[in-house]
């Protein structure tokens, strides 16, 4: 396949239906927890012609969780599915990171990064009372594990700790790794 602007991706299935845990392998119901089952990476079969992406056929492209339920299907009976992609990046690209066959590397795409998270601690501490609070504390930081070259534009590297705008944070599976995705433009403060 030979996409104009957009990648394609082989998805087999688009929920996340079973975990294992140690050798014993259960059933989820998935549409109590829709969003964190769906499934948001998929083995890339088409590369937008119009941009140099640096992604090959059979790299693994992580992707926004409604690819696989919007009517952007290439062909559902093959389990195929256009992922939007710009260079420039945004909300216009819905593809955010590849995985390299051929490497392993993971890379970011357009200006999309993703962070360690480094969850906050809470303000109150006793070693002799347990203190019951209410209040979650707002994630506001995390570390740069992957990130495209636009962060260069920033001053900024992978390693670095970084704030970030309110409500960035999304989630995001790599490899079994819960990270926050956002874009670059949401990055405020680099501790150095």
């Amino acid at each position: 396949m030979r996409p104009l602007y957009h990648f394609i991706v082989h998805v087999p299935e688009r929920v996340k239906e079973t975990k294992k845990i140690g050798d014993v392998e259960i059933y989820i119901e998935t549409k109590f927890n829709e969003f964190e089952h769906r499934v948001m990476e998929g083995e890339v079969v088409g590369v937008p012609e119009k941009y140099n992406t640096g992604v090959e056929i059979g790299d693994t492209l992580y992707f926004h969780h409604h690819v696989v339920i919007t009517p952007q299907s290439v062909d559902e009976k093959n389990h195929l599915y256009q992922v939007m992609y710009h260079p420039d990046g945004g909300f216009n690209s819905q593809s955010y990171a590849v995985k390299k066959k051929a490497t392993g590397e993971i890379v970011a795409l357009s200006d999309w990064v993703f962070l360690d998270p480094i969850k906050p601690e809470s303000p109150l501490k006793s070693s002799v009372l347990e203190i019951v609070s209410f209040e979650t504390p707002r994630n506001e930081k995390g570390r740069i594990k992957y990130a495209s070259d636009k962060i260069k534009e920033h001053g900024l590297e992978v390693g670095d700790v970084v704030y970030f705008q309110k409500d960035a944070d999304y989630e995001m599976q790599i490899e079994d790794e819960t990270l926050w995705r956002m874009l670059v433009q949401h990055l405020m403060v680099a501790e150095k």
